[in-house]
């Protein structure tokens, strides 16, 4: 009985040593890796110190060796009305851990283009360069809403006909700001600058918790025109850290 007994005993402690297999189907230990360096990148770029609005966050191994685009969307402001914006963050790792994260973030209308460029190089298995000598100039795909934008030296579409032309809106009446007037934003959380004042303009940029600009002009109703070295668009004086 005794001599059956050892070569079971045996087998059983070569099972227990047998190493585990990872599960079929689950990501790279390195995806989390990665995905954690892009969102602390995005986090520490739009100064979010609280819960964090994502969407369609995904992970796409490159062709480059040891890099990883993370791709997906962020609402920067967290309301529940404000668009999300996208961005693409590409993460070079050493033993699994991140060394280097490189992001883009649509939080203006020049770099949504450059986020819409990266997705398409980017977002996907296998996708980048192969190496990382740079690359050869190349020709730049067709931009979304191309063809609705006006060209310089061009007229405007002609109105099809029967269709009565919308009226234009009324511009409202600006006054410069005294030269030298600079102000900040909340702290509580980013702010979203508009094309236009009154509400319901387009956002053309978002900008960091705590940001301060320059102010060029001022609206009624308390509506700033505000940027840097140039105006960027217009926000209103209660999302202003007073």
């Amino acid at each position: 009985m005794r001599k059956h007994a050892l070569p079971v005993l045996l087998a059983l402690m070569a099972c227990d040593e047998t190493p585990k297999q990872a599960v079929p189907g689950a990501p790279p230990p390195a995806f989390a890796a990665a995905r954690r360096a892009a969102e602390d990148a995005v986090r520490a770029r739009l100064r979010i110190t609280g819960d964090m609005q994502l969407r369609a966050v995904q992970a796409w191994r490159q062709a480059l060796p040891d890099s990883v685009a993370v791709c997906g969307q962020v609402n920067p402001t967290g309301g529940a009305t404000d668009p999300f914006v996208p961005w693409v963050a590409v993460v070079a790792l050493k033993e699994g851990q991140a060394q280097r994260t490189d992001l883009v973030l649509g939080a203006s209308n020049a770099e949504a283009t450059r986020v819409f460029i990266e997705m398409l190089d980017r977002c996907f298995e296998g996708g980048g360069p192969a190496t990382a000598r740079p690359q050869a100039p190349r020709s730049l795909p067709p931009l979304p809403l191309e063809a609705a934008l006006p060209r310089p030296g061009l007229p405007a579409p002609a109105q099809p006909a029967g269709i009565p032309a919308a009226p234009a809106a009324p511009a409202a009446a600006t006054t410069p700001a005294n030269p030298g007037r600079s102000v900040t934003t909340t702290a509580a959380h980013p702010v979203n600058i508009r094309a236009t004042p009154g509400g319901g303009g387009a956002v053309v940029r978002v900008v960091p918790r705590a940001a301060t600009l320059r102010v060029f002009s001022e609206a009624p109703g308390g509506w700033l025109e505000v940027g840097e070295d140039q105006p960027f668009g217009w926000v209103h004086a209660s999302v202003l850290d007073r």
